[in-house]
Order: C-alpha cells, then structure tokens, then sequence
C-alpha cells in the first residue's frame, strides 16, 4: 500500500484503484473522536438519519439558511481549517481546546468549554471573529458547540 494524492491505494491488477479516502485530521468527522449531536431541532429544522419512510411534507415557502460556521486553528483566519453546519458534543481529539478564531456564516453559535454542552459558554453570531475569544472569554478553550437559533 502507498499514499497517493491523498488517496490510498493497494497493489492489484488495476494499478490506479481506490481502495479508500483517506481522513485528513484536521476534518469534523466521527473517524477523528468528533460526536455528532443526531438529536438537533432548530426551527422547523431537524436532524434525520434516514429519508426512507418519512411522511410527505408540503414544500415550505420560507427561506431557511442552514447555520453554518468555519473555524481556524490560529488567530487571524490561519492553520487548519474546517467547515460545517453540525453540532458537535465533542469536536474531536485534534480541535479540542484548539479553536482560536472562526467566521459564523450563519445562525447563532454557543460555544461550550467542555464536552457534551457542558461549562461555560460564548454565543456568537452571523460575522468574522479574527480572534475568537479575545472578548468573549479565553482562547482554545472550547470542546463543544451548537447551533441556537437560525439568522
């Protein structure tokens, strides 16, 4: 096996097939500790693990923006970056106590000390905080965070 163009691939016959992609450790995914928070409503948004079964729902006329954030391992929009619109209980082993600035694209945010929702917290929303704590409270502090309302 060798790493190819993030890829990693296997020897086989076919010398150019993925076996798998592979997990950068800078990603919100479960594969790096991150916990999704599956139980979310905002709104008249909801989480949905499955679309099989569900009732017929009439379109809705109102325009809804996903919350959705950006965060930045350093101050000033630098180092490692990730992008979502999911809560998280725990953001994982690599952004744990590691998030020191983020732009809020949309929705308000609560930003939690601890994991599972828990300690102190910071709500921010829609605009660029270059240095995510500085007024608000300390930086690389937070280990969990939700969205709270939509904007």
């Amino acid at each position: 096996m060798f790493l190819l163009d993030s890829t990693l691939y296997i020897c086989s016959n076919d010398e150019n097939a993925p076996l798998m992609r592979s997990i950068s450790k800078t990603e919100l995914s479960p594969d790096n500790g991150c916990i999704i928070d599956t139980k979310w409503t905002l709104g008249s948004l909801s989480y949905h693990a499955s679309a099989a079964g569900k009732v017929k729902v009439e379109p809705s006329k109102e325009i809804i923006r996903l919350p959705e954030i950006v965060l930045y391992d350093h101050a000033g929009f630098g180092g490692a970056y990730a992008r979502t619109n999911l809560s998280f209980h725990y953001i994982g082993d690599f952004w744990n106590d590691r998030i020191s600035c983020l732009i809020v694209v949309s929705g308000v945010w609560r930003f939690y000390r601890d994991d599972y929702y828990k300690g102190p917290y910071w709500d921010l929303g829609p605009g660029y905080y270059e240095s995510f704590f500085a007024e608000k409270g300390p930086d690389d502090t937070v280990s969990s965070f939700q969205a709270i309302a939509l904007t």
